[in-house]
């Protein structure tokens, strides 16, 4: 108990609680379908549950297979497979694709292809995969389906009134991805040999990045070896608006599980955070010769990932791009992919839609389903799954040499039922996080009192 009071002290004097509520302020922009319009650079939003804009570039792609197994809950975006797609929930339940039931709210249009598989997609008995749910503001609804072999569906396949095709073979199925391996093999060597700008130093299993004084883009380089086994990460002096990219040098596999990052003195990771979607924009890790990625636990990972020759290995939740070279498999509890693209690049930053027009109008009978309005209680994202990181636990100091890794806390259970019905329940609600906060925010007033209280009395 006196560990954690202490964490939650040194939240409260560290980062702030300024805003503890800013991340689920009111949509920025229109439904998705509605206006083809992307986040404005330092806007982008935190998470919630309402579609906010409109991004038609890859969200997710994996250069081998796509395995989607255990109590994993959601994949936000475009999802672009170039081998076969597998979705097999451990207990049953809903796979959302494309929207999520909490996510960044950057997602394809209503009726564009969310899930493009080049070769077999396999849904297992007892899972359903839930493409565009709740889409109905364009002529067009949910979510396409396009997959360059055969659909083996013991599961159920739901589009929400989207397209589906089979059978295409690889190149239409992927079209106009087809060729987005060799983009990121391209993006990953020119981005690799870019000046180092700032400078990056660990200490027990917290890394920090400090900025340089230049403007621009921050360039960090860290080798496999040292960035292995890190939890904490502190992003430090980063100039306003700039993107910053950490080169991972050689080919040793990387491990790590994210419990906390810190940006530019405030806390990141938690789902509260006011600059939640701003770090998950602004930061990307270049594994140019990594062979294997492993994420682990259940907390947050901030940042776009970037690993044409690298495997990954996913428990942990990840907030930015993700785009792998070889297989991905994702098998936490309620772990989810949330689209912010990366502002350091043209190739990665979000690329708007505009609704694509349906011949003969809209369909007779679209699915019964719409976009919760913005009133809406937005849901933790994490399916049965420890939290990532509360509002309640110690986070990095910026600058500090050492700093130790929150430790999570279990949130309600929650999950996900089979069938087309609803999207997937991710865990409990926001208000006890939020709560918290503000509990915090009134300790470290006290504690504050009681501080200056007993300054005047000696």
């Amino acid at each position: 108990m006196r560990t954690g009071m202490r964490g939650a002290v040194a939240l409260a004097f560290v980062v702030g609680l300024s805003a503890p509520c800013a991340a689920f302020a009111a949509p920025l922009a229109p439904a998705a379908g509605q206006a083809p319009a992307c986040p404005a650079a330092g806007k982008e939003p935190g998470i919630g549950p309402v579609p906010l804009f409109t991004d038609e570039n890859v969200a997710l792609y994996a250069g081998g297979d796509y395995t989607a197994d255990g109590g994993t809950a959601e994949a936000e975006g475009l999802l672009v497979v170039a081998g076969n797609a597998t979705f097999a929930k451990s207990s049953g339940g809903v796979f959302n694709i494309g929207r999520v039931g909490a996510g960044s709210g950057i997602l394809p249009a209503s009726g564009s292809v969310m899930l493009a598989v080049g070769g077999n997609l396999n849904i297992a008995k007892g899972t359903t995969v839930d493409v565009g749910h709740g889409l109905t503001a364009g002529p067009r609804y949910g979510g396409a389906v396009q997959v360059g072999k055969e659909i083996d569906e013991k599961g159920s396949l739901e589009t929400n009134g989207g397209s589906r095709s089979s059978g295409t073979g690889a190149s239409a199925a992927l079209s106009p991805h087809a060729s987005f391996g060799d983009t990121i093999r391209r993006e990953s060597a020119s981005l690799g040999a870019l000046k180092t700008t700032g400078t990056t130093t660990r200490s027990g299993d917290t890394v920090t990045f400090k900025g340089g004084s230049a403007s621009g883009t921050q360039v960090f380089e860290i080798s496999a070896k040292e960035l292995d086994g890190a939890s904490t990460f502190v992003f430090a002096s980063l100039p306003d608006g700039a993107a910053a990219v950490v080169n991972v040098t050689g080919a040793q596999a990387v491990d790590i599980s994210p419990m906390a990052v810190a940006f530019n003195g405030n806390r990141a990771d938690t789902y509260d955070s006011a600059h939640f979607g701003e770090a998950a924009s602004r930061i990307l890790y270049n594994f140019e010769d990594s062979a294997k990625i492993s994420l682990g636990g259940g907390g947050n990972f901030m940042g776009s990932i970037l690993a044409p020759k690298a495997s990954a290995d996913m428990t942990a939740s990840t907030n930015g791009r993700v785009y792998v070279g070889g297989d991905i498999r994702t098998h936490g509890s309620g772990n989810e992919s949330h689209n912010y693209p990366w502002t350091g690049t043209s190739t990665f930053e979000c690329k708007p839609t505009k609704t694509p027009e349906t011949p003969g109008g809209k369909p007779s009978t679209p699915p019964e389903t719409s976009v919760p309005t913005p009133s809406s209680t937005p849901s933790q994202p994490g399916e049965e799954t420890t939290s990532p990181t509360t509002p309640g636990t110690s986070a990095p100091t910026p600058g500090a040499s050492e700093s130790t890794a929150p430790s999570a806390t279990t949130p309600p259970k929650g999950g996900g039922s089979g069938g087309g019905g609803s999207l997937a329940t991710t865990g409990g609600e926001v208000a006890p996080y939020l709560g918290a906060a503000a509990a915090l925010g009134v300790a470290g007033g006290a504690v504050l009192l009681v501080t200056r209280r007993r300054r005047a009395q000696h």
